[in-house]
């Protein structure tokens, strides 16, 4: 489903053919979010299927003929959804959750805020958490140090970005 939400979210802005979607994925690094492809054609095949996305074959000079791929309202209506469901959810070590950030312009600001605040809870709960591990396991496990630091990162990014996100809808609803 993640990959979905990357490939949708790449294809809605530009109708690519899957070599080219390939090189964007490759040139872009998309948050470090991997999809190898054969995994991509898979996951076009089934989209195309499912209605998200339309394909039509395109020869670009003396090229040999391709499949260019673009999102349908469908496809537009998916994203939304898996957008929704992705940014407000975290994972720890998931870079597909960090990479669904990027599309929070695509959301209405107040929406946008409070998915950023259910994903906060996440973040608190797992800060809390890993605070509570007794320091002699920490000292075993450095990572584990690494985790915490990460979770008050995230935090301080969440905080930041929600009041951005509130004192935009605040705006938007004033004018």
């Amino acid at each position: 489903m993640d990959k979905r939400l990357l490939l949708l979210g790449v294809l809605r802005t530009q109708g690519l053919h899957g070599y080219g979607l390939m090189d964007y994925l490759d040139a872009h690094a998309m948050g470090g979010v991997a999809i190898g492809r054969s995994n991509a054609y898979r996951l076009l095949r089934a989209m195309e299927k499912d209605g998200w996305i339309k394909s039509h074959t395109e020869r670009d000079r003396n090229r040999p003929m391709r499949q260019v791929y673009a999102v349908t309202r469908k496809g537009e209506a998916e994203f939304q959804r898996l957008l929704r469901e992705v940014i407000p959810s975290y994972e720890p070590g998931s870079s597909m959750g960090v990479f669904s950030l990027n599309y929070l312009h695509e959301l209405e600001p107040h929406t946008a805020a409070s998915l950023l605040k259910e994903r906060k809870a996440q973040v608190e709960l797992r800060a809390k958490q890993l605070c509570e591990i007794p320091d002699d396991v920490v000292e075993l496990h450095p990572a584990l140090d690494l985790m915490t630091e990460q979770c008050q990162l995230e935090l301080r990014w969440l905080r930041k970005k929600i009041s951005e996100l509130i004192s935009l809808a605040q705006s938007e609803s004033a004018a």
